[in-house]
């Protein structure tokens, strides 16, 4: 939780926006009511806050009931995230890499968790291939032997992603049982999204190439919106998320009984056709 991001806690208005400018900084997005539990203040300082500082921090971006930055000017490089929610994103990947069948072609997109379901692949194959744009996914694969088919394309170098037309030529030609896909924000009425407009077209690319997409997120991406939509929400087959987002998935048109590890600290949810989004 962001609470847990904050060492001390602000004494006047000045002092929160720049908690707040630090956390945005931290985490790449933040819910409105996140930062108003956070800092123990109504949703409507909160939203005067974030006016203040939308209008002295250019790279600051207003989203549907979050904040986040504008990534495209600075985007957040992957060592910085590494650091947030790590254990909750180590079992995220143990238990969807073991969720996976056998032998199956798995797409993998950049990020800190989905290079976590990399490393639990590479630990235990059990025939599955992986295609991806992370070059660092990639070797990480190769030194457990997985297969592995790398999309060309322009690197970002820090994230160590390839993007752009290439990437997405590469993927019109393959056929891909799984996408297992990281992003920054999901909400059933928004959809899927990015900070990254290359990021966005390229999910659209491992979503025409696969069966089955899982979106993979830790519990402060659920019910955030970034700028860039990556995917509608009936694009998505399952979500993969921490139990710490359960009371918010409540509502989500989701079947009610999600695959969890063993700890219980985070689950797989089967997206519900039947249920519009709220």
């Amino acid at each position: 939780m962001t609470e847990k991001l904050i060492t001390a806690h602000p004494k006047n208005t000045h002092e929160r926006q720049q908690a707040i400018l630090l956390l945005v900084k931290q985490m790449g997005t933040v819910r409105v009511q996140e930062l108003a539990d956070t800092f123990a203040c109504s949703v409507a300082t909160i939203r005067r806050d974030i006016h203040h500082l939308v209008a002295r921090e250019p790279q600051i971006r207003r989203y549907h009931g979050a904040i986040g930055f504008a990534l495209q000017d600075g985007e957040q490089r992957f060592d910085d995230k590494t650091s947030l929610y790590p254990e909750e994103k180590d079992d995220l990947a143990a238990l969807v890499a073991d969720w996976l069948p056998d032998h199956a072609v798995v797409g993998l997109n950049g990020g800190t968790t989905t290079t976590r379901v990399a490393a639990h692949i590479a630990q235990d194959p059990r025939g599955i291939t992986v295609v991806t744009n992370a070059i660092n996914i990639a070797y990480q694969l190769s030194q457990g032997n997985v297969p592995v088919v790398v999309i060309g394309g322009d690197l970002r170098p820090f994230n160590y992603e390839t993007t752009g037309t290439m990437a997405i030529q590469g993927l019109s030609g393959l056929h891909l049982d799984w996408a297992i896909l990281g992003a920054n924000g999901v909400n059933p009425r928004i959809g899927v999204s990015t900070t990254a407009n290359d990021e966005a077209v390229l999910g659209k690319g491992f979503r025409q190439a696969a069966d089955n997409v899982l979106i993979i997120v830790d519990h402060s991406k659920i019910d955030t919106n970034a700028l860039y939509r990556m995917l509608e929400w009936s694009d998505v087959d399952y979500v993969a998320t921490g139990m710490a987002a359960a009371s918010r998935l409540r509502h989500w048109p989701l079947v009610k009984s999600p695959v969890m590890n063993g700890r219980e600290t985070v689950g797989i949810w089967k997206t519900d056709s039947q249920r519009a989004p709220v």
